[in-house]
């Protein structure tokens, strides 16, 4: 019989810890195929003195968000827009920008779907989680920028990002794991350029 050597030893051990927690850890497929955002419109008005952007939000597979919801996990939207301005001999010049965030989550007790919107003090709720969403996150309105910062004739450009996050996961994890994807779905950006 060989004995192994006590570092040997403690090398085996962890190597079968660390397999013992990865098996144990959440994923985030709950259903065949992965979650797909997708930007459904993209509308850039002016109203009141102010850059306006409207934009619709979607998820490709609503039986697998359901399916991560009723574990608990609560969802964040995130979008961020930015204006910017083309300059000849440098990088763009950011004029301003501005976010919107938008909370969803599934209450087990009224089994009801909530979402949250900026400016509305009472959440949005439906037992349909398509028709919760149909209604709040097809149509968001961002305010972008004061139409004071753009002048007529130059060129200007409008980005978007968009993406959805698991709020549950600690901070530890996500640094621990930093090639891990913790999110419902990949985010997504877009952006167009306009002249004034």
């Amino acid at each position: 019989m060989t004995r192994v050597s006590s570092p040997i030893r403690v090398l085996l051990l962890s190597v079968l810890a660390l397999c013992v927690f990865c098996t144990a850890l959440p994923t985030n497929t709950h259903a065949a195929g992965p979650q797909e955002m997708r930007l459904k419109s993209f509308r850039l008005t002016e109203a009141d003195g102010a850059l306006m952007l409207t934009f619709g939000v979607d998820f490709s597979n609503i039986d697998q968000m359901k399916g991560v919801l009723k574990e608990g996990v609560k969802i964040e939207l995130l979008c961020d827009a930015t204006l910017s301005r083309s300059r000849s001999f440098w990088f763009r010049k950011t004029l301003a920008t501005n976010s919107l965030s938008s909370l969803l989550y599934y209450d087990t007790l009224t089994k009801e779907y909530y979402l949250t919107l900026p400016g509305n003090k009472a959440p949005h709720r439906n037992k349909s989680l398509k028709k919760l969403l149909a209604g709040a996150w097809a149509s968001l309105t961002l305010p972008v920028a004061s139409t004071t910062l753009i002048a007529p004739g130059d060129e200007y450009r409008v980005s978007l990002s968009i993406e959805s996050v698991n709020t549950d996961i600690p901070e530890w994890l996500t640094k621990s794991f930093f090639f891990w994807s913790w999110d419902p779905a990949p985010p997504i950006h877009y952006s167009t350029d306009f002249t004034y």
